[in-house]
């Protein structure tokens, strides 16, 4: 394999290492007031640094990658694309009709989705009345305990209306 690729990297970056140090020295000398010195110093400084950095060499390869030949790659023909009209389409349009039956009774999406009808006036008085502990029966104050089934609906219908609690 050719190294003509790894000197040009290795003298690119050693140029651009001894060339932010010279401009430094350059800087730092023209910040003082020295403008002449400054551009000798900028000059001088890149030059010795690059040729310092050329002395270094780097370590032999440990490990030799061979040549290898590489193989042509035969490009298959394209082949028709899946999606082509097999009929001439008529002069009529197309239309897509994609109705939804109506959903059964005990379909849980739907349920967990609909909007829960507005409780009548008697109801929110009973509601009241009970919050308030005027309430008959055994119930505690704060609410009713609710017996939710065992499997994992119930979580998610309890997840659902907190999500949607805190949306609203």
């Amino acid at each position: 394999m050719d190294r003509g690729g790894d000197e040009l990297i290795g003298w690119s970056i050693d140029g651009v290492a001894a060339g932010l140090l010279g401009a430094a020295l350059g800087a730092c000398l023209l910040l003082l007031g020295m403008a002449l010195p400054a551009v000798v110093a900028a000059s001088a400084g890149c030059l010795l640094a690059l040729a310092a950095l050329r002395q270094v060499r780097p370590e032999p390869r440990r490990f030799r990658v061979p040549a290898f030949a590489l193989v042509p790659v035969e490009v298959a023909p394209a082949e028709p694309a899946v999606l082509e009209l097999t009929e001439v389409l008529g002069p009529e349009p197309l239309e897509l009709e994609d109705r939804l039956d109506d959903p059964a009774t005990d379909s849980r999406v739907v349920q967990l989705f609909a909007p829960r009808p507005l409780p009548t006036p008697g109801e929110l008085a009973r509601r009241i009345e009970r919050h308030l502990g005027g309430g008959s029966g055994g119930e505690e104050r704060g609410g009713t305990v609710l017996d939710l089934e065992a499997d994992a609906s119930a979580a998610l219908r309890q997840a659902l209306g907190e999500l949607r609690r805190s949306l609203a």
